[in-house]
Order: C-alpha cells, then structure tokens, then sequence
C-alpha cells in the first residue's frame, strides 16, 4: 500500500468559530513520512476587522493584511496542497474546521484523514502536565520561532510531528489514519477512555462540564455510537462549538430498551433541565381543556391554550383533537353547545356549526349537575397499566407503570420476583417527573405491543389506535 502523505497545517484566525471568523494566515508543510517536500504560506485578508485581543496575541493587524489576498484568490492552490493527504495540526479540529469551511464558500468540496498531534503526543509521550504546542515542544526540546504566528507554529508542529512518527513503535499513526477513525472525531480535550468505556447498548448519556455539572441528557438505542457522532459532521456554529468545548466528562445508564431510554431521557431533561436540552419544550400540550364558571352561575367548559399557571382538566396536542374530544363530551353527556367553547379554527368548528341551536338555555342547578358528572367521568375513565418488557441483562426484566393516565414509575426487577402489587415494588428513585409527551408515548407503545402490557384499571387501550408518534 501506498505511504500517505501529510499535510502539517497551522491557522491565525479572527475569532474561535469557523461560521463567524476568518483566515487571517495559512501555512501548510508537505511531508512525506522523511522529509518536507513542499511548503506554502501567506497572509489572507479576512475581509473584516480583526479584534484587538487577537492582533495583540498573533501581532497581524488591519493593515497588515489590507494588500493581501482573500481567501478566493488562493482556494486553487490549497485545495491542491492538500487534497488527497492526511491533515496534521495541533488542535485538529480547530485548524481542520476553519479550512475545510472557508474552502467550501469558495466551491471546494473537501475533506481529509485527520491526526492532531496533541492526542498522538499523549499517546506516544504520556505524563506531561500539558500538551499545549508552547510547553510541549518545551518538554521534548523543540525552539519555537515567531510564537502564534502560522509559519512559525506550523513549523514547530512539523518536527513535533516528525519525533512522534520516528517514536511511534506501535503504528499508532497508521491506525488512526482512516477517514472514519473514531479518535479523530472526538476533542482533544475529552479522554479516549470515556468514549471506549462507553456501552452499545440502548440508554441515556450525560455530558458534563467542567464543574461536573450536566449540561445535555440524550437517550440511543446504541449510547457508543449516538455519542461519538455529537463530534461529527461540518456544523461549524458557534453554539456547537461553544457546546463541543464544555463537554469534560461522559457518564451513561443503560436502560435495556429504547422506551425506557426515552422516558428516562424525558424525566431527567424535566428534572434538571440542561442547557443545551431545548428539543423536548416543544412536545409539551399546546392545548387544554378548562371548567369556569361564567357570571350566570353555569358552569363553562372551554378549550384554551395552555400557558403557566394555567391547569387544564385535559390535555391535548392538536386543536382537531381538543374539538373532536369536546364534541364526543357533549353528545355523551347532554351539555349544551352554547355553553361550551372551542379553540378558533374553521376547519375543526365546521362540525360544531351542524349542531341545531336552542333557544332557551336549561336551568343553572340542573345543568351544572350534568357538567360536574362529565368532569368526574372523565377521572372515572383514567387507566392504569405496567408495561414488562426485556432489561439491562437477561436476569432482569425492566418495567413502566403508567397510573391514572400518567407515567409514575421506571425501574427493574429480576426474572424470578413475583408480584401481587406493583406498588410494592416502588421506591423513591425509581418515581419519575412525567409530561405529557411521556404519557402519550407509553399510551402509544401499550397499544403497538399489547402482550407487554398487564392492565389494571380502566378500559384497555384500542389495538388500533394511532401508533404514529411512537417512532425511534
């Protein structure tokens, strides 16, 4: 097989976020696994103001590079530097990213193998206390000229990159050289251990800041793979890469199941509401069902939208749904239209408008009889059920208790106990913070697999119902 060529790259940029920074420097050094057979540099006008703090580290002002050229005029020729060989930098993803961005608006479909010398130096000489470019090339004697300025730094990187290759016994370079080699997706500043120590079953993952703090809950039905892909792709926003760099520290529970990683998934988001976990606020019921009462003394039912503070008796996800359950509670019940109200919409309303309208409204005391007897039907009609499925290992099985139309409890059990009451079995740990996204999943799921569903109050649900919302 062919030996690769390398591409030692280093950048000076205006900011830390390729989506709202630019180039300001380039220089790329050519190695073929010997010796330096090609080099390139140059200044690039980023076409924007570089800050203050950043012409201070690096010494590249404004005027600097007034007369350079833009990052257009010299695409063709890095492009071609580059192409076809591994990409080497310190801090790879840095370097990697804004150069893989900048030559993609500049209509360059590119991408490369990657290495980053700070993991393959962790690797090949462990035990230093840092392994940034300055104090590592202290440790192992390498004189860096023209400190954070691209040549000089490149440079640096160059015979930094040449003693790991001449100590690399192991052939570690050559097995993290594939496109997709799992250690050159993850930062540099996250341990390799935390992701090789990571399951491939199904669970939750918490990524955690500096401070221990959880700052993200994601559910996978394989925790190893949905993790390593958070560090992939070419998003190059600053939010991501804002998130990316305050990930410290990886922790996991295994849940046996996807269902049960969900709901875990779901109840830790509602109990400790991370700061990058934004997706699940839009599940929440847009709609709800309340009972008032008006200045005549009746009794009003009313489908509103719900907002804080507002405690509706029924919830639901759609307008049409609210109507349509509004509708069948009036016909069930003897109430009258004109005493119930409907959330806007003409097309749900067509079927409220076919109702035959009565003159006289009925007598308060009679009427709120009928009304209060429809709320408590409503509590009458609340189910409960278990859901038993496979667990964590074959000893165990894992089970969800669904009590009074709400998701109550997740936990597991061994294979042999046998129960007469499953609220014998529940602690306090395995109670759950529910929502209505939760309560409507376990519904859905009861109904796709109705041989893992023990029922004990209420009516089963239909078998063929819409399943539609449960989907991995």
């Amino acid at each position: 097989m062919k030996s690769p060529t390398f591409a030692i790259v280093d950048i000076e940029t205006t900011g830390g976020f390729a989506s709202a920074s630019q180039i300001t420097e380039i220089a790329i050094f050519i190695f073929d696994g010997k010796k330096i057979i090609d080099e390139y540099s140059t200044l690039i006008n980023p076409e924007q103001p570089i800050p203050f703090h950043i012409q201070a580290l690096t010494g590249i002002t404004d005027e600097m590079v007034k007369d350079a050229p833009v990052f257009d005029d010299v695409a063709e020729d890095i492009y071609h530097l580059l192409n076809n060989r591994v990409f080497v930098a310190h801090n790879v993803h840095f370097d990697y990213s804004f150069v893989q961005a900048s030559l993609k608006n500049s209509g360059y479909d590119w991408k490369a193998s990657r290495l980053c010398t700070v993991r393959l130096s962790r690797k090949i000489f462990p035990g230093f206390t840092s392994y940034s470019l300055g104090k590592l090339c202290q440790s192992v004697g390498i004189e860096i000229q023209d400190r954070h300025r691209a040549r000089g730094d490149a440079q640096a990187t160059v015979t930094l990159f040449q003693k790991i290759f001449l100590s690399d016994t192991e052939n570690i370079i050559q097995k993290t050289i594939q496109v997709k080699a799992k250690e050159q997706r993850i930062p540099t500043h996250i341990p390799s251990e935390l992701i090789n120590n990571l399951p491939t079953t199904a669970g939750v993952y918490l990524f955690k800041n500096s401070a221990s703090k959880i700052i993200y809950v994601g559910k996978a039905n394989n925790i190893k793979k949905r993790v390593i892909s958070h560090f992939t792709g070419n998003n190059t926003g600053q939010r991501r890469q804002r998130f990316i760099n305050e990930i410290c520290d990886i922790d996991f529970e295994e849940t046996g199941t996807e269902l049960m990683a969900f709901l875990k998934e779901c109840h830790l988001i509602k109990k400790i509401w991370p700061i990058y976990n934004r997706a699940l606020k839009k599940y929440e019921p847009k709609y709800g069902l309340l009972d008032y009462e008006d200045q005549n003394g009746y009794i009003r039912l009313s489908i509103c939208q719900v907002r804080k503070n507002v405690r509706p008796i029924y919830f639901f996800g759609s307008v049409h749904d609210s109507t349509q359950f509004l509708l069948k509670l009036i016909k069930d019940s003897e109430l009258d239209l004109r005493l119930c109200s409907f959330f806007a919409n003409p097309t749900a309303l067509k079927e409220v408008r076919d109702f035959t309208a009565r003159e006289d409204l009925p007598q308060v005391e009679e009427y709120n009889n009928k009304v209060t007897q429809a709320i408590e039907s409503l509590t009458e009609q609340k189910r409960s059920f278990v859901i038993i499925d496979k667990g964590r290992e074959n000893t165990e099985k894992s089970y969800v208790y669904f009590k009074d139309n709400k998701v109550h409890a997740l936990g597991f059990i061994d294979n042999e106990l046998e129960f007469d009451d499953i609220e014998d079995l529940i602690t306090q740990d395995n109670l759950v913070v529910h929502n209505f996204y939760m309560n409507h999943l376990v519904e859905s799921f009861a109904r796709l697999y109705p041989n893992k569903v023990m029922h004990l109050k209420g009516l089963p649900l239909e078998v063929d119902s819409p399943v539609d919302d449960f989907i991995y």
